[in-house]
C-alpha cells in the first residue's frame, strides 16, 4: 500500500491532486517512474506500507520518503 499526504492541501503531482488527509493507494496504483516523482516531491509525504500476517498477529513495516524503515508488532517483550 503506498499512503500519500501533501503539504499544501491540493497540490498536484502525476496527475493527481493530493489533499493534506493521507490518500492509501494500492502498491500497483503508480509507475516505478511515477513513484520515484512523487517521492522526490518535497510538498509530498510518500510511505510505502507493507503488511505481513504472521501466526494471528499482524506486522507491519513502513518506509517513509526518507526510506527510514520502522517495524510495529503487535507482540509484546517476552517476561
Amino acid at each position: 500500500m503506498i499512503r500519500i499526504k501533501s503539504k499544501k492541501d491540493g497540490f498536484r503531482r502525476c496527475g493527481i491532486a493530493h489533499p493534506k488527509e493521507a490518500v492509501q493507494y494500492p502498491d500497483d496504483r503508480f509507475s516505478e517512474k511515477e513513484l520515484a516523482i512523487l517521492k522526490a516531491e518535497p510538498v509530498l509525504i510518500v510511505e510505502i506500507v507493507k503488511e505481513k500476517k504472521d501466526a494471528g498477529v499482524s506486522t507491519a513495516t513502513e518506509a517513509d520518503e526518507t526510506g527510514k524503515e520502522s517495524a510495529k508488532t503487535g507482540k509484546k517483550g517476552k517476561r
